[in-house]
């Protein structure tokens, strides 16, 4: 099976991490490693996720779980790369703290990543309290190769990518070969960071000519808070 690890940037949410630990915990083929990155937390959260850890241990079994503590709060993407600095897997995924994956999200993706050698993949998500869900289909319709069930090509990523309908870097929806990062990583912004660092490295699998997909079944609850930049 193809190896995958998963980065968690943590920030403060100490009434949350459990719950993200827990989906990954339950899938049914968890990640080969769990780099859980907090940023100067103040609100005990890594203690919250200690705790989770400890709780799921046996689920974790195999899994190698890091857990690493910055001196100085950085943004989420410092805490992101640093992650994905210490992720030496072929699949890479970033989940938020206060996210969760659907059960079985994490099989479905490495299957259809490897099945049509997918160098990304952007992956459906639905949001709460507010109910929105992404991918709307109809809109994006002529940018759609269907391939499977659910499963589609995009014929030409970044056309696509500029769609008004399209998202691709909230909820940290992508998955992507860890080969493909190359020497990008995520930039200072606080707000857009994830949309500029996945279209920096699509432009390099456009170029390469490699296949981008997007599962439109929402494998991630995205979690909207009253005080994120998101729903500022």
């Amino acid at each position: 099976m193809t190896s995958l690890a998963i980065v968690v940037p943590l920030f403060d949410k100490r009434e949350f991490i459990g719950e993200a630990i827990a989906s990954i915990a339950a899938q049914d083929a968890p990640p080969e490693a769990l780099i859980l990155v907090d940023d100067a937390s103040t609100d005990g959260s890594v203690e919250a996720a200690e705790r989770a850890l400890a709780l799921h241990t046996a689920a974790l079994g195999d899994t190698r779980v890091e857990l690493v503590r910055r001196v100085e709060n950085g943004g989420p993407g410092a805490a992101r790369n640093d992650g994905i600095e210490r992720a030496d897997c072929e699949l890479l995924l970033c989940l938020d703290a206060d996210d969760m994956l659907h059960p079985g999200a994490l099989r479905h993706m490495r299957g259809v990543m490897n099945q049509h050698a997918l160098a990304m993949a952007v992956i459906g998500y639905a949001s709460e309290p507010a109910g929105e869900t992404f991918p709307e289909l109809e809109p994006l319709a002529g940018e759609l190769q269907p391939i499977e069930d659910g499963l589609f090509l995009l014929a030409d990523p970044l056309r696509t990518a500029a769609h008004p309908e399209f998202v691709m870097g909230r909820a940290s929806n992508v998955i992507v070969r860890r080969r493909w990062l190359g020497a990008h990583r995520y930039g200072s912004a606080q707000l857009n960071e994830g949309v500029d660092l996945w279209y920096r490295v699509l432009k390099d699998i456009a170029a390469a000519e490699a296949r981008v997909g997007l599962i439109a079944a929402p494998l991630i609850r995205f979690r909207i808070l009253s005080d994120s930049l998101s729903h500022r």
